[in-house]
């Protein structure tokens, strides 16, 4: 199923602050607020990008992370973003450095962000109740799929991928 970009034209306006990927094998983590979230969609014009909204309470979304990491690594010489954006409530003292920890082990070097925002702002935002969520952003910067819960499959985000990668 494809998802034309009625009503998330907000999210293409998400990561004024958000940087370029790690260099070095180096894994960094950003904080930034919504805003500054849809800039990086409007920065990568030209690119294929993949946002992962995941959060470390959410067991389905570190079990699939892997593969956000081998999709990143598989088509790291093409136009291809892919960025993990980290849900946990930065209230928690030991936030930053839990994610931190978990994107070290997976070997996350590209652009990770931690949403600093309420939940019931990016429940709002993304229309979402919580992770996992997984949307797919075209070379135009327009949403070309969503996929949450259950259907988040990186078998057919792969797939996907690869077919806006050839247009």
């Amino acid at each position: 199923m494809r998802v034309v970009c009625t009503g998330f034209a907000a999210l293409s306006l998400l990561v004024v602050a958000a940087g370029p990927p790690a260099k070095d094998g180096k894994v960094t983590v950003t904080v930034v607020k919504y805003d500054g979230l849809t800039e990086v969609v409007k920065k990568n014009k030209g690119k294929v990008l993949v946002l992962d909204f995941w959060a470390d309470y959410c067991i389905p979304c570190k079990r699939e992370f892997p593969k956000l990491v081998a999709l990143n690594q598989r088509h790291a010489k093409d136009p291809f973003l892919a960025i993990s954006v980290s849900l946990d409530d930065l209230s928690e003292d030991e936030t930053k450095a839990k994610v931190q920890k978990f994107l070290d082990a997976q070997k996350a070097t590209f652009t990770n962000l931690i949403l600093d925002e309420k939940p019931e702002v990016w429940q709002s935002k993304l229309k979402i109740d919580g992770p996992p969520l997984v949307i797919v952003f075209n070379k135009d910067g327009g949403l070309e799929q969503k996929f949450v819960d259950k259907a988040v499959d990186y078998e057919k985000i792969g797939q996907l991928v690869a077919e806006l990668l050839k247009k």
